[in-house]
């Protein structure tokens, strides 16, 4: 029975996700963008979606700003992810290279480009920051379709439109579980592979400070990179205007990390991990803080676990 109401509830919001899609795709991105920010608005001041917990993260991570402001960049979290779930809806508009254009300026696009010309793969860093999920979309028309490790959506409905938007440009999606060995795989056949590696990891995982606590952090990446000798690239977005993104890309430096050890896969996701708490300090309101980042304490025992971790990727 449970199963069962399970799925009608999930057909429910599918089928109000699809109309709400079929509306933004016919309004004009300025009206969007309206749309965005009263649905934020609601559901900061009026449904207070999580708001608990934004609030907690946002006190505990920036104790020397004034409640004010941490009130003001709350309010706009809300309304940056709206805007980002509707622009998502619009993603079927998405069909060519100068599309994506008009959407995203792309800051050192050359590193991309060098390493698309000498047909080797990379590493994609990023975060659940800006539209991570247009930017994916766009990427694939921007530069060249990648491979990315994603977690399903419990929505079996949501989850096959979803992924069918996100193939639009040619993306390859892979599970978690098959991460370990289909990522190498894509790796060693120089594609580049994309991991999201700013949430909650599970299982006996390394933690390290972030934003001021101690957090779990993935490491797949940089397992992913040191076993191949592949560069780090970090892939990061923000909004910039009505419509428009930027897309800046950086490598994390590992020339220094000649081998692959425990040690090593730490220092690379010390790096990585740094470079992405720095632009959630710079543009605070562009991160998913509706996600629980810290709902895992360290074990009691010793927390420099990458060895572990290391010897199961």
């Amino acid at each position: 029975m449970k199963r069962f109401l399970k799925i009608i509830a999930d057909a429910l919001i599918y089928a109000a996700f699809m109309a709400m899609g079929a509306i933004a795709r016919r309004l004009t991105i300025e009206r969007v963008y309206r749309l965005g920010e009263i649905v934020g608005v609601w559901l900061y001041e009026r449904l207070k979606l999580r708001r608990k917990l934004v609030e907690t993260n946002l006190r505990l991570s920036f104790p020397e700003k004034s409640e004010e402001e941490r009130a003001r960049i709350a309010r706009q979290v809300y309304i940056e992810q709206a805007q980002s779930l509707l622009e998502i809806m619009r993603a079927p508009l998405i069909r060519s290279k100068a599309d994506a254009e008009k959407i995203f300026e792309v800051k050192n696009m050359s590193l991309a480009e060098r390493l698309c010309a000498e047909g080797k793969g990379a590493v994609v860093v990023s975060a659940h920051f800006g539209n991570w999920e247009l930017k994916a979309m766009c990427w694939a028309f921007l530069a060249k379709p990648c491979v990315i490790v994603y977690k399903p959506f419990s929505n079996k409905f949501l989850d096959k439109k979803m992924l069918e938007w996100r193939t639009l440009g040619g993306n390859e999606f892979i599970s978690m579980s098959d991460a370990p060995k289909l990522g190498l795989k894509r790796l060693r056949e120089g594609k580049f592979l994309a991991l999201l590696s700013d949430q909650a990891a599970h299982g006996d995982d390394y933690f390290t400070n972030f934003l001021g606590r101690e957090a779990a952090i993935f490491l797949g990446a940089a397992v992913f990179a040191l076993r191949t000798k592949l560069p780090v690239i970090l892939s990061m977005s923000r909004r910039i205007g009505v419509g428009k993104h930027l897309l800046e890309l950086s490598e994390i430096k590992t020339d220094d990390l000649t081998s692959f050890s425990a040690e090593n896969v730490r220092i690379l996701a010390e790096r990585y991990t740094r470079a992405i708490e720095d632009y959630v300090c710079r543009y605070p309101e562009q991160w998913f803080w509706l996600h629980n980042r810290w709902k895992r304490s360290p074990p009691q025992k010793t927390v420099a676990t990458a060895s572990e971790q290391t010897a199961t990727v």
